[in-house]
């Protein structure tokens, strides 16, 4: 998988991941054992419905993020810190400080890469980039019924700890894919990973978050489109 589709990936995958609530209002009872579902299962259990619900709202935000991305021709991973601005109706900004600051917005219009002089270059449109790309929001926008037709689910929890695991039905959107896992404790959401193989994956790490956040008109200019 090329660098850039990577990115254009970790960008997608983090609009609608970072826009989930970080804190439970009401907090349901988690259970006291592992518990695994899978599909219909998965679809009819209250808790899990209402952990979609939470997590699929749509806020303005700002978190920072270690994104890790491992390679077969690399013994050690590329780490890059980020920082990720979520703004409704105005899509996403992904800052990347190191080495050179580029950042990236993702929204309606698709992709735009903007360096650090305010250059930009608008990511070429692919069909089976969108393609992909339309699965894996609707996987981080918790759609359960769109993702249920595109993916096998499963659940599991232990205690307060859940993870989701999404793979792929169709072999061409798992070669672009792999295999998705979000990782989180009550409601509050803390990694992803999309992993091709065991020596291809990138893996997303969530740290310092904050909701409902009130942007600048400058911030604004220089984040989003």
């Amino acid at each position: 998988m090329r660098l850039s589709f990577h990115l254009f990936l970790v960008g997608t995958a983090l609009t609608a991941v970072i826009a989930g609530p970080t804190v439970a209002e009401d907090d349901a009872p988690a259970p006291a054992l592992t518990v695994t579902a899978t599909g219909s299962a998965l679809a009819a259990d209250p808790a899990w419905r209402e952990l979609f619900v939470q997590l699929g709202a749509a806020r303005s935000r700002y978190s920072t993020f270690e994104e890790s991305r491992y390679f077969p021709f690399r013994r050690t991973p590329v780490i890059l810190p980020g920082e990720i601005r979520i703004l409704p109706g105005r899509g996403l900004s992904l800052r990347y400080p190191e080495p050179k600051e580029r950042i990236m917005i993702v929204d309606a219009d698709g992709v735009l890469l903007r360096d650090a002089k305010g250059r930009e270059r608008a990511a070429p449109r692919d069909g089976h980039a969108q393609a992909a790309t339309t699965a894996l929001t609707n996987v981080l926008q918790f759609d359960l019924p769109a993702l249920q037709e595109a993916f096998t689910v499963e659940g599991t929890r232990d205690g307060a700890a859940w993870t989701l695991t999404f793979t792929p039905r169709e072999a061409e959107l798992a070669e672009r894919l792999g295999t998705i896992q979000v990782d989180g404790e009550d409601n509050q959401l803390q990694r992803i990973e999309m992993r091709q193989s065991d020596r291809q994956r990138i893996e997303i790490v969530i740290g310092e978050s904050q909701a409902d956040v009130i942007f600048t008109s400058a911030e604004i200019q220089r984040f989003f489109r």
